[in-house]
């Protein structure tokens, strides 16, 4: 038996491509979590949990957080997917919204990466089009002189789409899930 597992959420295909990509590096099953119910948790070293970032939370994290006791936090890695870059802020945000509401204190030392996502927006339809119309007058609305410039660029994103699926982004990620099952 496999000593991770990759459990994920995906809504257009870029969390389930990074899950897909860890699983094999780790030689492992990545499943979605929808297909998880069944399995135990328990016999597992290492649990990967991956899911979309919507607005500053992961999408379903919440769920699967249900099924986390001390022991098994233990033993978890969490990636989110997103257009948003990788800085500290967005990393405290996701974090806070998503990791942070069951381990306030980081007490169990839960690893969590944000991945580059892909948006396109022809694609993006419906609730999801809306939140990010609203995000878009938001971004512009509430910029300053010092941020309109990031402003801009995120602006520039939602506009026009971003591809930054690539499969080394995986590689600190692995790096640390082998670390977990090599104890």
């Amino acid at each position: 038996m496999s000593k991770s597992i990759v459990i994920y959420t995906s809504k257009r295909g870029s969390t389930r491509q990074y899950a897909e990509w860890i699983a094999e590096e780790l030689g492992c099953k990545a499943t979605a979590l929808s297909d998880a119910k069944e399995i135990n948790l328990y016999e597992y070293d290492c649990i990967i949990y991956g899911g979309w970032i919507r607005g500053s939370g992961i999408v379903d994290f919440d769920k699967f957080a249900k099924r986390l006791d001390n022991e098994l936090m233990e033993k978890l890695i969490v990636f989110g997917v997103g257009m948003a870059d990788e800085t500290a802020d967005n990393y405290a945000q996701v974090w806070g919204y998503s990791i942070g509401k069951i381990d306030p204190k980081n007490e169990k030392r839960v690893l969590l990466y944000i991945l580059g996502g892909r948006y396109r927006p022809d694609e993006v339809k419906g609730f999801d089009g809306f939140l990010m119309k609203i995000m878009r007058k938001v971004l512009l609305s509430g910029s300053t002189k010092e941020s309109k410039g990031r402003a801009d660029f995120m602006k520039d994103r939602i506009d026009n789409g971003v591809d930054m699926v690539r499969r080394e982004n995986i590689n600190s990620l692995v790096k640390d899930a082998k670390k977990l099952t090599n104890k």
